[in-house]
């Protein structure tokens, strides 16, 4: 077994197993030294230093052949060769003492095969060799044959004894010296090892000592640390007891002037109570007469609307009629003709022209300025009575449909219910996205395509049935184009909801919307409804601007979002009911708040010590 010099711990394995090894030589193999160590270098044929198992079995199958072939060979010796090796053996004092013939015989034999020192106790030989010459005597010879090849293979084998226990004596002296140079080599080694660790040990200790020199002094300079900061501390700890003593009188003090101030909060609270109560009243006061103003405006308006109507028709009736006055009262002098009962403006005799129709429908311009409407019909002189049949004629109307500028109620002939509630909705958007048709089909649900742009404001009125309530809604139609922009905004303070439209089939109309509302944001409340509306839903195959992306709009802006066609009338009506019952909504949350203002109890504030 080898072992490593750099590794002396495998040493005392490798000694041990040696050893153990020799033991078992010596024990089952009686050789000496001299005698194994030539028997283990006669089975190393390769003379590598060690044998294998192959290495043994081989050698050993050798050396018996050899051992059967010596015996055959001694068994056909002469007799002459026996006779020799009789001669020195010590049968020779038995065969001159045996008187028995058949003794000396069983002697001479035994001398002659050469086995008289063989055997260790050959009277058993002998009684059978003596059985076999009385009984079997043709068997004689084979038992002779046998028992030389016997002997000479007990010689063998005795010759092998000695020259294994020869070999194992000298392999034994040969392992005594390994074993004493190995124990010398594994003493050095281990004085090597323990040199080494006890010079690593006294570095690594000093090292440590070193390390822990370096962290005693941060702990002492840590300790001188503390100590001042516990002396700090303490300095401390005493202002504070003498601030805490100062701090107690003051808060006897605070908690005296705490209970005057809740004393005078109480009362504070209760002049504040009758303030709200008192303010409540006041907001409902202020509600009462505000619906009334509304409603008495409401019916004022109506009410001029009728007379307009009627005015309207009228003059309509007399342009009639004049036509028809003969040619010579045109040739009279200008002091003889009848002067005109109501001279309006220009834009007005164009809607009177073009707007006189049967269907009872109120029309009039409303400029830019915004001209009051009882100063204009204060203007006009009384009207003369009329024929029945020249009220009831029929005037001529133009082609085109209801002018620009005009504004709408339901029939004369209908009976006009006072609405609950009121509201201003305007509609803005880039010019020709269809404003005009829109509220055309929802106040008069009617649609023409040859609809000219509007000139600054034009507006409708429509009352609809909301949750059981009349709610009229003032329509206002505002221009489109960049010069009316300015005047467009001025609408934007005094409106209760906003509908911004698009045209889906112009992609233009529709980038316009962010422009538009973030004109809302500037000019109006921020709580105003605002609804984006996409016209032109008819014209599918046209369109340019997907449905996702006025959703993706009006979900970023929380705005409400329909697409309509005002031609088809799709989602006209829904859209502006949807926009109504918010405002209706709206303004019920506003009045609910404003009764719980007036009716919340005073809320007392807890003192605080």
């Amino acid at each position: 077994t080898r072992v490593d010099p750099a590794h002396p711990q495998q040493l005392y394995p490798a000694l041990k197993s040696l050893f153990r090894l020799s033991m078992r030589l010596n024990v089952e193999v009686p050789l000496n030294a001299d005698e194994l160590e030539k028997v283990f270098d006669t089975l190393d044929t390769d003379g590598n230093g060690y044998l294998t198992l192959n290495e043994f079995s081989s050698g050993f199958s050798e050396f018996l052949c050899s051992q059967r072939s010596s015996v055959t060979e001694e068994a056909r010796r002469p007799s002459k060769g026996r006779s020799e090796a009789m001669s020195q053996s010590q049968w020779e004092t038995k065969l001159v003492a045996s008187e028995d013939e058949e003794e000396k015989h069983f002697c001479m034999l035994m001398e002659s095969l050469g086995a008289s020192n063989v055997f260790e106790d050959p009277s058993e030989v002998r009684s059978l060799w003596a059985q076999l010459s009385r009984d079997e005597p043709h068997l004689l010879s084979n038992f002779e044959e046998f028992l030389a090849r016997v002997t000479v293979q007990i010689k063998d084998a005795n010759q092998e004894k000695r020259e294994m226990e020869s070999a194992m004596r000298r392999k034994a002296a040969t392992h005594d010296d390994e074993i004493q140079s190995l124990y010398e080599e594994m003493e050095q080694q281990i004085k090597d090892e323990k040199d080494r660790i006890l010079l690593q040990d006294s570095e690594q200790f000093l090292t440590r000592s070193q390390d822990l020199a370096v962290q005693l002094s941060s702990k002492e300079s840590e300790l001188d640390q503390l100590f001042q900061k516990q002396s700090r501390l303490e300095r401390q700890c005493t202002e504070l007891h003498s601030e805490q003593h100062v701090t107690k009188e003051e808060n006897v003090k605070l908690r005296q002037t705490n209970e005057e101030l809740v004393s005078e909060l109480d009362l504070t609270n209760q002049e504040l109570a009758l303030a709200q109560e008192q303010l409540g009243q006041l907001h409902e006061q202020s509600s009462r007469l505000q619906q009334q103003k509304e409603m008495e405006m409401y019916r004022i308006t109506e009410g001029l609307q009728r007379e307009q109507a009627s005015l309207i028709k009228q003059l309509d009736l007399l342009r009639y009629e004049v036509r028809g006055i003969p040619r010579a009262a045109k040739d009279a002098p200008p002091a003889s003709r009848p002067a005109p009962l109501w001279t309006p403006s220009q834009g007005e005799a164009a809607e009177g022209r073009k707007g006189g129709r049967s269907r009872g429908h109120l029309q009039r311009i409303i400029s830019i300025e915004e001209d009051p409407l009882p100063q204009l019909l204060q203007a006009a002189p009384p009207l003369q009575t009329w024929s029945r049949a020249a009220r009831d004629k029929d005037a001529p109307t133009s082609p085109r449909g209801q002018p620009v500028g005009k504004e709408t109620s339901f029939k004369e002939e209908a009976a006009i219910l006072p609405p609950d509630r009121l509201f201003k909705i305007i509609l803005v958007g880039n010019s020709s996205v269809g404003k005009t048709s829109l509220l055309k089909r929802f106040c008069d649900d009617c649609f023409h395509p040859g609809t000219s742009a509007t000139v600054g404001v034009d507006y409708s009125v429509k009352t609809i049935l909301v949750d059981n309530s009349q709610v009229a809604l003032q329509m206002w139609d505002t221009a489109g184009q960049e010069r009316y922009r300015s005047i467009t905004k001025q609408f934007f303070r005094k409106a209760d909801g906003v509908v911004v439209m698009y045209d889906i089939t112009s992609e233009l109309t529709f980038t316009g919307v962010r422009q538009w509302l973030t004109s809302v944001q500037e000019d109006a409340d921020e709580e105003i409804p605002v609804m984006i509306l996409g016209n032109k839903t008819d014209k599918e195959r046209e369109r340019e601007v997907q449905t996702a992306a006025g959703v993706r709009l009006a979900k970023d802006g929380q705005f409400i979002f329909y697409e309509c066609s005002a031609c088809s009338g799709h989602n006209v009506m829904e859209s502006m009911v949807h926009m109504a019952r918010i405002l209706k909504e709206q303004e019920d949350r506003a009045k609910e708040k404003t009764v719980l203002l007036a009716h919340s109890p005073s809320q007392k504030t807890r003192a605080c010590c």
